[in-house]
């Protein structure tokens, strides 16, 4: 089939192709030697020079594959990280997928990919979030629930603080919080790290990877049988002990890589000499591991540990 078209029509035609391979074209004498990939690298038809301002479109040229190239291109979904936050948590509640453990843009790109390869299930008509990775560490430990952590009270004590308070919560504990665009946003990851934390150290003053400096009554607390099954960790210090500088390097080293293994934790001896007393610590530092059931010691070492010494002095003790 041929068909006529005029040479107005023609080049309207050409502009608005955008998606097909040029199998043949010639253009007007005053253009010819530019080559038509160039200017327009796809087109649906070939068209030959034909008498005065006319050509002729030959619709055989037609690429068979063109249509099915065109539905490919408008059923592509876009790509997570070029996406805005809300776009993708938008995507997500249409999927029946939670992102309510995905505190920043990482995590939501993540948990996308997952759920439009299948990998997440959809929890309409399901309790609890779904499993992905998040900012957030989640324990792996087999730590029992804290029965005095009030969620309710938690949450409503955060929800009254301003957005900058909550941002400097986050901070203070290693959430990311930049790509978090509401407040309640802010309120969810700041409960998530503090159940997490109420249930990793009875306290709540011992974070996973990090070293806590504690009193008497957290440390009292930390011993307490039966909340916990993580072990703990103690290094009774003073500040003016050389081999206690030494070694407090090497122990946020070690916290970091035990994570949510061990809980890890210093004392000062000289502004707690009853514990030290009851500890019998006679020289310093003294580095004391902890049952987690039980509260009770069951190993210790005096002098300084570098990093690999401590954490494998505290994994021999992890069930």
């Amino acid at each position: 089939m041929v068909v006529l078209v005029s040479r107005p029509l023609l080049f309207k035609i050409l502009l608005l192709s955008s998606t097909y391979s040029v199998k043949s074209f010639s253009f007007v004498p005053s253009i010819r030697n530019i080559k038509a990939h160039k200017l327009l690298p796809s087109i649906p038809f070939s068209v030959t020079r034909f008498k005065g301002p006319s050509y002729i479109m030959d619709r055989n040229h037609f690429s068979s594959t063109a249509s099915s190239e065109t539905e490919d291109n408008q059923n592509t979904l876009p790509d997570p990280s070029t996406m805005r936050i809300r776009a993708i948590k938008d995507e997500l509640d249409k999927m029946g997928v939670s992102s309510n453990d995905c505190f920043d843009k990482d995590s939501l790109c993540s948990r996308l990919i997952d759920a439009r390869d299948g990998k997440v299930k959809s929890t309409k008509g399901a309790t609890g979030p779904t499993t992905s990775s998040s900012s957030t560490p989640t324990p792996t430990s087999t730590s029992k629930s804290n029965s005095n952590f009030d969620k309710d009270e938690a949450l409503a004590q955060l929800r009254s603080l301003r957005v900058k308070e909550l941002r400097t919560k986050c901070a203070k504990n290693g959430i990311r919080w930049a790509t978090m665009i509401e407040k309640e946003d802010l309120v969810q990851a700041l409960i998530t790290y503090e159940e997490m934390a109420a249930n990793f150290s009875p306290s709540g003053k011992i974070s996973p990877g990090k070293v806590a400096m504690i009193d008497d009554v957290t440390l009292e607390k930390e011993l307490k049988a039966g909340i916990t099954t993580t072990p703990l960790l103690l290094d009774v210090f003073a500040t003016w002990c050389g081999p206690c500088k030494l070694m407090a390097p090497q122990l946020d080293d070690a916290a970091s890589d035990l994570g949510d293994k061990v809980r890890v934790a210093k004392i000062d001896s000289d502004e707690y000499p009853e514990w030290s007393g009851k500890l019998n610590v006679s020289g310093l530092p003294t580095i004391i591991i902890f049952d987690g059931n039980t509260g009770k010691e069951i190993q210790r070492v005096e002098g300084a540990l570098m990093r690999d010494d401590l954490v494998k002095l505290a994994l021999s003790h992890v069930k």
